[in-house]
Parts: C-alpha cells; sequence; structure tokens
C-alpha cells in the first residue's frame, strides 16, 4: 500500500513539472525576447550616437548629398585655336571637291558660311560659269576624303593661318568608277568675329 503512495505521489509530480515547461514554452513564443544588435562600421566599432539614422533599405548611393552649386555663366569663352582651324579647312576640302554634275553645285554655294566675302564673290563667279556650260546628259561625279591636315602657319594675334590638306579623290564617269588619286588643297584662312573662314582655296595640280 505504501509503494502504491509512493508511485501516484511520483507520476503526481512528473506530471507537474511536464505542466511548467509547457506553460513557460507558451510565454515565451507568446513574448518573444527582441535582440538588438549595434551597427558597427566595417573595422567593427559600435556606431552608437553617431547620430546618423539606419534606413536598411537605403544604400550609400541612396543618401543625399550637398551637390557643388556650378555658375556656367562664369566659365571662360572658348578659345578657337590651331586644331579648329585644321578640322574648318578638313571639311572645307572634303565638301568643295566633293560634287556631281547633277547636285546643282551645292558643294560650293553649302560652303558660302564658311567663306570670306571676297571668297564669296569667287563661288558666285564660278557657279554662274559652270552652269553656263552645256549638260551632256551623262552623270560626272567625284568624291573627296581627307587622308592628312597640316597647318602650315597660324597666328592668332593678326587673324591668318594657311592648311594644308591632302585629299584621296576618285571620279564617277557614267557609270565606270575612275582610280582613286591623291590630291592636295592649300587653304588660307582669315580670323573674322572669332570665327575663321577661307580666305582662298587652291587645288595642286594633277
Amino acid at each position: 500500500m505504501e509503494n502504491r503512495k509512493k508511485i501516484g505521489l511520483l507520476i503526481i509530480g512528473v506530471a507537474v513539472i511536464i505542466l511548467i515547461i509547457i506553460i513557460v514554452l507558451l510565454i515565451k513564443k507568446i513574448n518573444p525576447t527582441e535582440i538588438v544588435s549595434t551597427p558597427t562600421d566595417v573595422t567593427g566599432n559600435n556606431l552608437v550616437n553617431s547620430g546618423a539614422t539606419l534606413t536598411p533599405t537605403t544604400t550609400p548611393g541612396d543618401v543625399y548629398r550637398n551637390p557643388q552649386k556650378y555658375n556656367v555663366a562664369k566659365e571662360e569663352p572658348y578659345k578657337l585655336n590651331s586644331n579648329d582651324v585644321a578640322e574648318t579647312a578638313k571639311l572645307f576640302a572634303e565638301r568643295l571637291g566633293s560634287f556631281s554634275n547633277q547636285s546643282d553645285y551645292g558643294n560650293v554655294t553649302d560652303l558660302k558660311i564658311f567663306m570670306t566675302a571676297s571668297m564669296r564673290d569667287w563661288a558666285d563667279k564660278y557657279v554662274a560659269e559652270l552652269k553656263a556650260q552645256p549638260y551632256s546628259g551623262v552623270y560626272y561625279g567625284i568624291t573627296t576624303h581627307t587622308l592628312t591636315t597640316k597647318v602650315l602657319s597660324y597666328d592668332d594675334k593678326t587673324g591668318k593661318a594657311k592648311v594644308e590638306v591632302i585629299t584621296e579623290r576618285q571620279e564617277t564617269n557614267a557609270d565606270k568608277l575612275g582610280t582613286a588619286f591623291s590630291q592636295k588643297m592649300t587653304l588660307d584662312l582669315v580670323k573674322s568675329n572669332n570665327n575663321w573662314l577661307v580666305d582662298n582655296a587652291v587645288w595642286e595640280k594633277k
């Protein structure tokens, strides 16, 4: 009889312990303990009271940075140099040297904005002479591409420059394509109102 009481008390004690464990686990599940970590930098130092607000979705590139204000009006005006002269001469030689008898001499008239007054007078007379010639009805054209450009002289103070442009040219007569050949053009340029204009352009004789 005494043994039965002991066994009964033991069972009751074990049941109470199990019940207590279950209650504790339920309490922890309902109110989990929050784990707070202190942010650190790359060296491992704590960033405590740094004054920075950390946003999990913000990357360093998203953080606003105060841009430096730039006043375009304070920028110095661009100054033309010998490279600009060489580029003008190159484009002029290629355009003047590329034409056809069906293009209404646009290779000359389109370039008048790059010419001095005396050069524009020459262009008008040259186009008039070409238009006065009878049209044979047979297509003729020539294309010109720049090979090299060399500034022979450049003086910004006097506003004068001389440029040599070596080109490769190829004629087309009717439907026949001619052999490509090299030809040099020498150009004189003068500076007018901060622009370099062509005052003379001469092809070297083939």
